[in-house]
């Protein structure tokens, strides 16, 4: 199968890119041709150089909808991309054209390109949730042109959780085309964690005995970084021995910098830069941090899973992935009952090989990709 993934192109390090070169890894594996169209913007070298290892890559001026003064209200009438997308899909001539938005209002344009190119496709939508329920400036005009966008899209649209496709058929008022299937990340093999795990914390000089918590992405409002250290700071209120690390940067870099400074928490709280490998950070630690605003299904926790870590998350996210539960994770609520059982290095044991297998029988890439082959499959024949 010749299968093009058409990027709207946010930037090389969200999850939600991310996951077109795992999906790309998984199905190229398989024995399909694959491809990535996306902008020919800086930001996308990084995603597009990775890709390039396992498929084609195809570049064109594009611009996101988040770089246009009008966003989706501009991206929606832009007739003139949309036709230039096109062009190039077809001159390419996959089996089919699959189209990865990280919202509902993001690369409408391309939702218009999908449907005029007469080639079978289908979008995966990573966040379903409305802009007026994320508090979103003029949500009502932003919720419209989506709405309108999305429900004229003749092809299936993906949701990578339940929750997600529930939030998709209640915004369109149809479930009609809508489908589920959850990202998938590589199953690590954990026969080297107890090695990464020394060499890490020597590296860092982070004692074998302290209880370290992680958080890997972006430094941007969505995933509250300044949550994280106030988090942080409960937990070292009840557990002094405690240490933790953040990966990754981003704009609010210099408030989270600041923060820490202010504290003199330096010694305790750390960020490291970027990497496209965690895994030895990973297995270095004992529980992974998140308290993000909201989610789709974020590759970050299910790398987490992946390592056989327990999920320590604010209250609001065990609505947004009921997957997460007190078998593999620990909720930061009211009461004590949280740091019993991080001071307790069994239990945070138990709920990481429950964590593990979680990700084996739901996660992987194999399970992620067979459920896309035959998808795809699917509208395939129904454009026949």
């Amino acid at each position: 199968m010749k299968i093009l993934f058409a990027s709207t192109s946010s930037g090389s390090r969200g999850g939600g890119e991310l996951y077109l070169n795992y999906l790309g890894r998984s199905l190229a594996a398989r024995g399909h041709e694959v491809t990535l169209w996306a902008s020919s913007h800086p930001r996308m070298d990084e995603l597009c150089s990775l890709f390039g290892k396992i498929g084609t890559v195809l570049r064109q001026d594009y611009t996101n909808t988040y770089d246009r003064r009008f966003r989706s209200f501009a991206s929606y009438f832009d007739r003139a991309t949309a036709k230039a997308a096109e062009g190039m899909w077809k001159r390419h001539a996959p089996d089919i054209v699959h189209l990865n938005k990280q919202n509902l209002e993001d690369g409408l344009d391309l939702l218009r390109a999908a449907d005029d190119c007469n080639l079978p496709n289908l979008c995966t939508i990573h966040l379903t949730q409305s802009a007026k329920y994320l508090r979103a400036r003029a949500s009502w005009i932003r919720d419209w042109v989506a709405r309108r966008a999305l429900k004229k899209y003749r092809g299936p649209m993906v949701a990578v959780i339940e929750e997600r496709k529930r939030d998709l058929a209640e915004f369109l008022g149809s479930a009609e085309r809508t489908h589920t299937i959850p990202n998938g990340v590589e199953l690590y093999d954990l026969s080297g964690r107890s090695a990464a795990r020394d060499a890490v914390r020597h590296e860092l000089k982070i004692a074998r005995d302290s209880l370290l918590l992680v958080a890997v992405g972006r430094m941007v409002s969505q995933k509250r970084p300044i949550a994280f250290l106030e988090y942080a700071a409960r937990i070292l209120g009840r557990l002094p021995h405690s240490r933790f690390i953040w990966v990754g940067d981003g704009k609010l870099t210099p408030e989270w910098d600041r923060w820490v400074a202010d504290r003199q928490l330096g010694n305790v709280i750390r960020r490291l830069p970027w990497c496209g490998n965690v895994r030895d950070v990973l297995f270095a630690t004992d529980a992974f941090l998140h308290v993000a605003e909201f989610e789709g299904l974020p590759l970050a926790i299910l790398e987490a899973l992946s390592a056989g870590l327990p999920c320590v998350i604010s209250p609001n996210l065990l609505r947004e992935m009921p997957f997460l539960n007190d078998t593999n994770s620990v909720a930061i609520g009211e009461g004590d009952a949280w740091a019993e059982i991080l001071a307790d290095p069994a239990a945070l044991a138990v709920r990481g090989k429950n964590a593990r297998r979680l990700a084996e029988e739901q996660f992987s890439f194999d399970i992620m990709a067979a459920r896309y082959e035959s998808l795809y499959r699917e509208t395939m024949e129904c454009r026949a």
